[in-house]
């Protein structure tokens, strides 16, 4: 009895830890009631598509003033600005330090457990470890992301590794204000800045801190040069370090706080080994060039041209949606392929004005089957998109009024999609790193709110750390105020969907139209020529039958005539000369006809 009573007391615990394991597992990577960190930004996010303008107001370890310089295309558009540091990036050279041999073979890191861990979440820590980082040579970075429920993306934790000091965490979304600082470390030449794959990691810090980077070694550029078997850090870390890590975070929300210890283990793996690999590679890379040190520096000089490259906001152009259509393996008629066009630049609209990615708005899979099938009425367009995405709630009338819009054209094929058929000119944005978000399955979830953060956050069982993420309306007049700014902000943006959705159809349909009617126009001219064609070469070949006809005909009498004068004049010369010997020597003929008998009396 007693025995039972354990046994199901210990099934009933380990269904509460899986429970338990399964829920926590579910809020690392769909936590669907996360408050939206970026509401409480004290910075302005432009989503527009004006050209991206660095805030950076201090230029530590320069060599030129700060300036900014607007660049411009041919045609005098403007593209961009200069890089802040790029006279100290062309002048830069790496210490000799970073390019002689190592005196001493490097020494292997201590385990996680065993090394120092700082989390970071107040300025006076920054201020802290800045002061730390002075002291070193060699510092190792990563950072963590998320996009998906956000247009631009919003850069969460960065993650700093150095010998001396351990592991750091900072906490980017507390001190998202704070982090320029660490321009006065990045920047300078005399440390080594060592990442792995980092060319997104230098956007990054450029569009949420305006921070850069001087003096980088890119261990993928390395690993590139080394011609290793794999190319990414999990690859390097069975290596040169014989140990392997599970990526199955990755794709984790990095917006959640507290952090748990599961992504605080993770984020500090990705650096805590670098340092060690970088003085691995730089080993290896002398001994393949007989202890030269120029393919050393050739890597240097990749990292830097990695460096250079300066962060510009996504912008729509008219042949966006074509590598979302390429992609599909779909084949769209004139319809279908301006109804795909429309709604990729509506749903592009409102991903702006919300700040919201455009796949969690609509995601690609829906946008094609509206376009694909063109549905009529509402209940066909929510069929369509079921479950129902959080842009079209209340977006269902401008959804259809576009695809009806679009019936209007005539039927005409699409190029294939065939691959190598149909080319882009600009191919969309991608960054190849590690550490991108999560991106959940929306046929999971049912009813998903994209207003205020402060809302959602009443409804949490936990409250975050951050205080500026903390609900602090406790009185029942807040409530009634939020829900009415709630109210009238879901007004507005409806409002501003539909007006959207109408400003495309009367922009985009009339020269769709205009265009059908002039090719219409230009087709049945071009069937009327075909057919004037056939009747004048009809007509033409009938006169020249008739022609041949009457050639033959007048050749067959004139070759008759000859032939009638032939015999004649032929008879004639053979003709016996009519003498009186002869007419006495000829006897009488006897005529059986009397016609003929006549007729040569006659003649005599």
């Amino acid at each position: 009895m007693n025995s039972n009573r354990e046994n199901s007391t210990e099934n009933g615990n380990n269904y509460r830890r899986t429970s338990k394991t399964k829920k926590r597992s579910s809020l690392i990577f769909d936590n669907k009631n996360m408050p939206r960190p970026q509401l409480t930004f004290k910075d302005t996010i432009d989503n527009s598509e004006n050209v991206w303008r660095p805030k950076i107001t201090e230029k530590p370890n320069k060599v030129k003033p700060l300036a900014f310089n607007l660049l411009f295309t041919d045609d005098d558009k403007a593209i961009g600005y200069e890089h802040p540091y790029k006279e100290e990036l062309k002048l830069y050279k790496p210490p000799s330090e970073f390019i002689l041999p190592d005196p001493n073979t490097p020494t292997f890191p201590p385990s996680l457990n065993e090394t120092k861990f700082t989390y970071i979440d107040t300025e006076i820590q920054i201020d802290e470890l800045i002061k730390h980082l002075e002291t070193v040579k060699e510092l190792a970075i990563d950072l963590e992301h998320h996009s998906y429920r956000t247009y631009q993306g919003i850069t969460c934790l960065m993650q700093i590794t150095t010998s001396e000091g351990g592991d750091f965490i900072i906490d980017t979304l507390a001190l998202r204000e704070y982090i320029y600082k660490f321009n006065v470390i990045f920047t300078d030449p005399t440390k080594v800045k060592v990442l792995h794959g980092a060319e997104s990691d230098i956007l990054w810090l450029q569009r949420d801190f305006n921070t850069y980077i001087v003096g980088l070694f890119d261990t993928h550029q390395a690993a590139k040069a080394l011609k290793l078997p794999g190319l990414a850090l999990k690859s390097l870390l069975i290596y040169y370090c014989n140990l392997y890590i599970d990526k199955k975070y990755q794709l984790a929300d990095w917006r959640i706080r507290p952090l748990p210890q599961e992504l605080i283990d993770y984020a500090r793996m990705d650096t805590h080994y670098l340092i060690y690999i970088w003085r691995q590679m730089k080993r290896e890379l002398l001994e393949a060039a007989n202890e030269q040190p120029q393919l050393l520096l050739s890597i240097f000089e990749q990292s830097k041209q990695v460096c250079s490259l300066t962060y510009n906001k996504e912008i729509i152009r008219e042949d966006s949606h074509m590598p979302m259509y390429i992609k599909s393996g779909k084949t769209f008629d004139a319809r279908q392929m301006a109804a795909l066009k429309m709604l990729y630049k509506w749903r592009d609209s409102q991903a702006r004005l919300l700040d919201e990615s455009p796949i969690y708005l609509l995601p690609n899979h829906m946008l094609l089957a509206l376009a694909d099938y063109l549905p009529c009425h509402v209940r066909d367009v929510k069929a369509c998109c079921y479950p129902t995405p959080p842009i079209a709630k209340n977006n269902w009338r401008t959804i259809t009024k576009m695809l009806l819009s679009s019936r209007q054209l005539p039927v005409e094929p699409q190029p294939s999609t065939s691959k190598g058929v149909v080319h882009t000119t600009r191919p969309t944005t991608s960054y190849n790193v590690h550490g991108l978000p999560h991106l959940p399955d929306i046929s999971k979830e049912q009813q998903m709110n994209v207003d205020n953060a402060v809302l959602l956050a009443r409804n949490l069982k936990y409250q975050p750390d951050i205080l500026a993420l903390k609900d602090t309306s406790n009185s029942n007049e807040n409530n009634n105020v939020l829900e009415k700014i709630e109210e009238e902000k879901r007004s507005e943006e409806e409002i501003a969907a539909i007006s959207k959705g109408n400003e495309l159809i009367e922009t985009e349909m009339p020269g769709k139209l205009h265009q059908a009617e002039e090719q219409i126009e230009y087709d049945t001219k071009k069937e009327w020529a075909k057919v004037n064609d056939v009747v004048v070469t009809d007509h033409v070949l009938l006169e020249t039958k008739l022609q041949r006809k009457r050639k033959i005909s007048s050749d067959k009498v004139e070759s008759n005539n000859v032939s009638g004068r032939t015999v004649e004049d032929l008879t004639k010369e053979t003709k016996p000369n009519d003498t009186s010997e002869n007419k006495s020597n000829l006897e009488p003929m006897i005529y059986d006809n009397d016609n003929f008998k006549k007729f040569c009396s006659d003649s005599k």
